[in-house]
C-alpha cells in the first residue's frame, strides 16, 4: 500500500471552518531588544496576516517569561483554546517564540498541533506546516532545518541564562543596582537608572525609624506609632507610585517584620551587598542613617535576641520560646532567681494574668530543663548509633541506585530523542513519541527520587554528627536547641 505524505495527512486534519488565527507573542526577561519587542513581534505577525488574508483574532501574550518553561499563564490558555477546538492557527515571529526546549517545542509543532488540526506558521523561520511538516518536495522544506533550528534556540537559551548571571555579578561588584525596583526610602535616578537616590517621601519615613530605634523605642512601639500615624507601607507607597506585578500587598499595616527588615537592611549605610555572591561595595549612594547608628542598633537586636529583661542580658536564654507549661500550653518565661545571679528558673505568668481557673502555674528550674535535655539526648545518640563504615557502606549503595537510574534515564532519553528524529526523517509515528514520554517522566521521577533519598541520609547524618558532639559536650547546647523545632513540656 503506498504510504501517505504527511503533508496530506496534515491538511486532512484541519478545520473546514475559516481560519481562526491568533498570534503568540513571548518576551523574555534577559532578551529586551527592540527586535523582539511586543511591539515587533505583533508587527511581524500582522504583517504576515495581511499577506496571506488572514485576519489575526486575537493574540496571547507572554511577557517577562522564560523559553525554557512551557508553564507560562497565556501559551497556557492558548493550549486549553486549541483543545477546545478554538483556534485552527498559530502564528510566532520566529521558533525561539514558541520556546527554546528542543524535544518539547518539536513535540507541539510535531504532534499537538496537527493532533488538533492546528496550522502554524513560524514568519521569520518561512515555516508553514501547511505545507508539510516533512514535506522535502517544498522548496523551504523544514525535514532537517526546523530541528536543527530548535535545537540551536534551547542552546542560545542556555548561553543567555549564563551571559546574563555573569553581567549581573560583574555589575554588582561595581557597585551598580541590580534589582527590579528600588528598596522603600529611596528610587532609581532618571538619569542613571542603576544608581539609588533618596526618595524625596519615603526616605522621610526610613530616616525616622532609624531615628526612634536608635533612641532606644521598640520595634513594636515603632510599628504602633506607623499604624497611628497611617504612614503607607513600602508596598503600598509602591503600588501609590505605579507599580504593578504579583505583589503580596499584606493586610496594609506595617508589622514587625517589615520594621526590622528595614533596620537590619546595610543598604541604607550606602553600602550595597548583592548577587548570588553577596558582593558588597561601600559608598554607593547617599545614606539614610550613619554606620556607627546602624552598628549599635544591630548591636541592640543581639543583646535582645535571647533575653527578657534588661537585667538579664549578660545570660544567653537558649531555651527562648521552647519550655512550654504542661497546664495551659503557654510558653514559659525565664527569671532571675532571687539574690541569685548565677541561676534561673522557668514560669508560667497564665496564672497572673488570667486567675487560677486558666492555669496553675507551673515552674521548673533551668538546671533540671538542661538536664533533661542531656539525658534525652544521650538517649537518643545511644538508640541511632551509626559508625563512619556504616555511613560510607550506606552512601556507596544509594549511589549505585542514582547510578543505575541515571542510566535508565539517558536510555530513556536517548529513545525519545531517536524517535523524534526518526519521525522528522519522515520513519517514525508521532504515537511512538506520545508513548515514549511518560517513560521519560517516570524514569526522570525515579532519578530525581534517589539524588534525594541520598540527599536526605546526608541531612540526617550530618544532624546526627552534631548531636552526637553535643551530647558529649564537645559544641555547646545552644547549636541545635536555638535552631529545633521540638518544645519542652513541664508537668
Amino acid at each position: 500500500m503506498a504510504r501517505k505524505s504527511r503533508k496530506h495527512q496534515y491538511t486532512e486534519g484541519l478545520k473546514s471552518s475559516a481560519p481562526v488565527a491568533v498570534g503568540y507573542i513571548r518576551l523574555s526577561v534577559a532578551n529586551k531588544e527592540e527586535c523582539n519587542s511586543i511591539e515587533n513581534q505583533k508587527f511581524i505577525i500582522e504583517c504576515w496576516g495581511k499577506q496571506h488574508q488572514i485576519s489575526i483574532s486575537h493574540y496571547y501574550i507572554d511577557n517577562g517569561f522564560s523559553g525554557k518553561r512551557f508553564v507560562r499563564p497565556a501559551f497556557q490558555e492558548m493550549i486549553e483554546d486549541i483543545l477546545a477546538g478554538k483556534i485552527n492557527c498559530v502564528i510566532v515571529k520566529d521558533l525561539s517564540r514558541l520556546g527554546r526546549d528542543y524535544i518539547t517545542t518539536g513535540y507541539y509543532i510535531e504532534v499537538i498541533f496537527p493532533a488538533n488540526g492546528v496550522r502554524f506558521v513560524s514568519v521569520n523561520d518561512q515555516f508553514d506546516t501547511i505545507d508539510g511538516i516533512t514535506n522535502s518536495i517544498h522548496p523551504c522544506s523544514s525535514k532537517v532545518r526546523i530541528p536543527i533550528t530548535n535545537a540551536f534556540n534551547e542552546q542560545v537559551s542556555i548561553e543567555i541564562k549564563k551571559k546574563l548571571e555573569a553581567i549581573l555579578d560583574m555589575k554588582a561588584q561595581h557597585g551598580t543596582f541590580i534589582g527590579p525596583r528600588a528598596p522603600f526610602g529611596y528610587q532609581k535616578s532618571e538619569s542613571i537608572q542603576a544608581q539609588l537616590i533618596p526618595d524625596s517621601k519615603s526616605s522621610i519615613i526610613v530616616r525616622k525609624i532609624f531615628e526612634l530605634a536608635a533612641n532606644g523605642v521598640g520595634v513594636t512601639a515603632i510599628v504602633r506609632y506607623l499604624n497611628e500615624k497611617e504612614i503607607p507601607t513600602p508596598i503600598r507607597y509602591a503600588r501609590s507610585n505605579g507599580l504593578s506585578g504579583s505583589y503580596d500587598d499584606g493586610n496594609g499595616n506595617w508589622n514587625s517584620r517589615s520594621v526590622k527588615y528595614i533596620l537590619t537592611n546595610r543598604t541604607y549605610t550606602g553600602m550595597l551587598v548583592q548577587g548570588k555572591e553577596k558582593r558588597a561595595v561601600p559608598a554607593t549612594h547617599e545614606a539614610l542613617v550613619d554606620t556607627d547608628t546602624f552598628d549599635a542598633i544591630q548591636k541592640a537586636f543581639q543583646t535582645k535576641t535571647f533575653n527578657l529583661t534588661a537585667s538579664s542580658q549578660s545570660m544567653e536564654n537558649i531555651l527562648k520560646g521552647k519550655v512550654i507549661c504542661g497546664c495551659c500550653g503557654g510558653k514559659m518565661q525565664r527569671k532571675r532567681g532571687t539574690n541569685h545571679v548565677d541561676w534561673h528558673f522557668f514560669i508560667c505568668i497564665t496564672k497572673n494574668r488570667l486567675g487560677t481557673n486558666k492555669c496553675t502555674g507551673m515552674y521548673v528550674r533551668e538546671e533540671d530543663v538542661l538536664s533533661a535535655v542531656y539525658y534525652q539526648l544521650k538517649q537518643y545518640v545511644d538508640q541511632h548509633f551509626i559508625t563512619k563504615g556504616q555511613y560510607k557502606q550506606e552512601i556507596q549503595r544509594l549511589d549505585s541506585i542514582i547510578e543505575a537510574a541515571f542510566l535508565k534515564y539517558e536510555e530513556a532519553a536517548d529513545f525519545i530523542m531517536k524517535q523524534y528524529e526518526n519521525y522528522v526523517m519522515g520513519e517514525g509515528s508521532k504515537e511512538t513519541i506520545a508513548v515514549a514520554r511518560p517513560v521519560r517522566v517516570q524514569v526522570e521521577a525515579e532519578l530525581n527520587t534517589a539524588i534525594a533519598d541520598k540527599a536526605v541520609y546526608e541531612k540526617q547524618y550530618r544532624v546526627y554528627c552534631k548531636l552526637l558532639k553535643v551530647s558529649r559536650k564537645e559544641v555547646p547546647l545552644s547549636e541545635i536547641v536555638v535552631d529545633a523545632d521540638r518544645r519542652i513540656v513541664v508537668k
